[in-house]
């Protein structure tokens, strides 16, 4: 694949994915069908501002065998514009009206044909020669299911603030949002490639999923016994803007301990009886205990009317006895003597 008839779009950018040179990591006269074929999904809407480079960044890496969809939600900014630029360079493109992110997601699912597969969303990027390094673990690993790697973390401008290497390979890890998840080991979704075979036997994204569409999908792949790998190098740059979804907190929090509540209590759900109960008592905490506080102060309830529901919150769920977050705070508040629900 050749951008050569692509000219620089850009008098004050020259560095990745602004150049014009793709990466030179394969040999011209290699033969495509050895590479497995990667399909690349974008979904997009209005993102104008990012999504050229989020573009450049998957043509450019040079890849032999890429299938890249971009599926746009109808936007009326300058965002089919920069895709006609590239058309040549596209598989499959559209701009219509759709049902949201996921939804883009799914579409693009179905017209993808490769081996492997990944999305990246029009705000992030790939790094340089990362299809590769994806392409050559498979080759070497074909038994991996889902793969991911180090994920950079960039300001609105590219600018490095960070990084994650996430460390996630069974069920009980993943939906241990307390110690695991939120305790800086999730996956980062630009980094996260997986198979065709583990797709077709799970099927598409949840629609009705708003923020944690990717997180179902990799518990989902977890659970039909899919098997978990990590290279430890830099595949993709996560950027963290003021609008973006998973800057909402509390809604994502919220959407994520919905997901998992029936897992945790459901006997098909395979991890062990120990780490079941604490899982439960986590979520019990969180879920339960922590709303009830906060109806109690709106309904400035009395003082034994407070004990009487926390004695039945703890007799009706005794698991909650095994989160750390319940037993901290009652013991903060007895050593303090301070009101249990304050």
């Amino acid at each position: 694949m050749s951008l050569d008839y692509l000219s620089s779009h850009s008098l004050h950018k020259s560095d990745w994915p602004w150049t014009n040179q793709q990466q030179d990591c394969i040999s011209k006269t290699a033969n495509i069908s050895t590479y497995p074929r990667i399909s690349i999904i974008t979904p997009s809407y209005n993102q104008g501002i990012f999504i050229e480079e989020t573009i450049r960044s998957v043509l450019l890496q040079g890849y032999p065998n890429l299938e890249y969809i971009i599926i746009d939600g109808g936007s009326t900014d300058n965002t089919v514009d920069i895709i006609n630029k590239y058309e040549p360079s596209i598989y499959y493109w559209v701009s219509e009206p759709d049902n949201g992110q996921t939804h883009a997601i799914n579409k693009g699912l179905a017209k993808a044909t490769g081996d492997i597969i990944a999305y990246i969303n029009s705000d992030d990027y790939y790094l340089p020669g990362t299809l590769l390094k994806v392409a050559e673990h498979f080759h070497q690993f074909p038994d991996t299911d889902l793969l991911h790697g180090v994920c950079r973390y960039v300001n609105q401008q590219g600018e490095k603030i960070g990084e994650q290497f996430g460390d996630i390979q069974t069920l009980e890890e993943i939906l241990d949002l307390w110690d695991v998840w939120w305790k800086k080991r999730q996956f980062v979704q630009p980094e996260v490639f997986w198979t065709r075979r583990i797709s077709e036997k799970i099927g598409f994204l949840k629609e009705e999923l708003t923020f944690v569409m990717d997180y179902d999908y990799w518990c989902r792949i977890i659970q039909a016994d899919g098997l978990v790998r990590k290279i430890d190098s830099e595949l993709s740059c996560f950027r963290c803007t003021e609008h973006q979804k998973s800057n909402q907190n509390l809604k994502v929090a919220a959407e994520l301990l919905h997901l998992i509540q029936p897992l945790l209590w459901s006997s098909s759900t395979i991890i062990s009886l120990q780490k079941r109960c604490l899982l439960q008592g986590n979520w019990l905490y969180q879920a339960v205990f922590l709303e009830q506080v906060k109806m109690s102060i709106q309904s400035n309830d009395r003082k034994q009317k407070r004990y009487a529901k926390l004695l039945k919150i703890i007799l009706t769920n005794p698991q909650i006895l095994l989160s750390s977050g319940f037993v901290n705070r009652i013991k903060s508040l007895l050593k303090n003597n301070v009101h249990w629900m304050d």
